[in-house]
């Protein structure tokens, strides 16, 4: 199956995105790019997917606001993003840390 249907909690991507609004996310057979918005699963946590904004991908410098979190860590490493809500009290990859590619689900489009 090529959609994934999603259905937005909480407004951690508020302005853009709202609680409770249903999204179409496309299943990705390429790498994330950087802006894009992307569903993902988080291990181990209540709620089955996360959606945010991809900030940096592979090879690109680890964000300034992310490298207190990640100490001697230059670069992103292959086959990882880091992500960053739209609101700017949401979690980031400074909380849930780098996301494995591995764990995207999709990607969302028009967002």
């Amino acid at each position: 199956m090529w959609w994934v249907r999603i259905t937005v909690r909480g407004n951690s991507m508020s302005p853009t995105l709202h609680d409770g609004q249903q999204l179409l996310a496309r299943r990705l057979r390429r790498a994330p790019r950087r802006r894009e918005v992307i569903v993902f699963r988080v291990p181990d946590e209540e709620l089955p997917h996360r959606i945010k904004r991809v900030a940096a991908v592979a090879g690109d410098p680890v964000p300034d606001w992310l490298a207190p979190t990640l100490p001697g860590v230059p670069q992103v490493p292959a086959g990882f993003v880091a992500v960053v809500g739209d609101n700017p009290r949401s979690q980031d990859s400074r909380q849930l840390g780098l996301v494995d590619c591995r764990d995207i689900v999709g990607a969302v489009r028009g967002a």
